[in-house]
């Protein structure tokens, strides 16, 4: 059984199963609080403005393209698309106003959650009508998300959840144990935008074994395999497992009050960032009338 409840202008969708109970609102299809145990593992805002005025992207889907395009540009089939800038000169998360700002279409189907977005061409600058499909569903104490979408036209689709954890509860999540299962991460410059090489995962960046966050990063790390990434804390496990090529790791330095800086972690499976702008990386083209899917797996377990 899947309740409503009213969230402002919007509604709130919670599913529960077993020891988790996960709130969504049509909103940006964006988890708003997920439970394990009875202890809140995600950040989240209280009201609707606050995801509409904020720009952390709490839990949000994004699209069309998660993290960062340089220059706010790509080229598809000898064409340039220019897209609006909303970081420096680059375009961060599908541009101003996008998926995490939308209303999303929902669906109740038995225990499956569906979220459902039409993005018209020329949206945020992109080419081609696209419909994304979002579904949450629960299985025992994990949570998945698949994420499905189609374009009457050749595009670029790199959708991600941007879900921020705090397993302890306690805002201090450099004191959170991860481990990544990558042995390269994405080299960036300028502005985070990607160099186009790839550096062993060495030194800071080794998370292959289960240690402290202890720094800062914002950083997109290259993965093994679905085997995603493991995060303990306050005596609570989370496993990702995933599709996607890769995972960003993000620290959360620059929250915006109510939350503090490293109050959450950001783990975004995802595509690498710039990818259309980089034939080298792993392609994010959807062309005309093929069906994207991709998804993710959140498990909790007692530590």
């Amino acid at each position: 059984m899947i309740r409503q409840t009213a969230f402002g202008d919007y509604t709130l969708y919670t599913l529960e199963k077993d020891n988790l109970v996960v709130s969504v609102t049509d909103l940006g299809a964006t988890v708003t609080s997920l439970r394990y145990r009875g202890r809140e593992v995600v950040l989240g805002y209280d009201r609707p403005e606050l995801y509409l005025e904020k720009d952390a992207f709490l839990g949000a889907v994004i699209g069309r393209y998660a993290n960062r395009l340089r220059g706010s540009a790509f080229e598809l089939n000898g064409a340039t698309y220019l897209l609006p800038a909303n970081e420096g000169p680059n375009q961060l998360h599908g541009g101003p106003m996008s998926y995490d700002k939308r209303r999303w279409q929902a669906e109740v189907k038995g225990e499956e959650l569906r979220f459902t977005l039409f993005s018209p061409d020329g949206d945020n600058g992109f080419p081609g009508n696209l419909t994304a499909l979002v579904t949450y569903r629960l299985e025992g104490d994990c949570l998945y998300m698949d994420f499905e979408a189609e374009s009457d036209a050749d595009t670029v689709y790199a959708p991600t959840s941007h879900m921020y954890f705090d397993l302890a509860g306690q805002g201090k999540i450099l004191d959170a144990r991860l481990r990544v299962n990558a042995d390269q991460i994405v080299e960036v410059g300028e502005g985070l935008i990607p160099t186009g090489r790839l550096l062993p995962a060495d030194g800071k960046f080794d998370f292959r074994t289960l240690r402290r966050v202890a720094e800062d990063y914002d950083h997109c790390f290259v993965l093994n395999g679905e085997d995603c990434c493991t995060m303990e804390d306050g005596g609570i496990r989370m496993e990702i497992r995933t599709d996607f090529p890769a995972v960003q790791i993000y620290t959360g330095k620059f929250l915006p009050a109510p939350h503090k800086a490293n109050s959450g972690l950001a783990i975004e499976p995802e595509f690498y960032p710039d990818s259309p702008n980089h034939p080298d990386f792993p392609s994010t083209l959807l062309r005309k009338g093929e069906r994207f899917h991709r998804w993710a797996s959140y498990r909790f377990t007692e530590a």
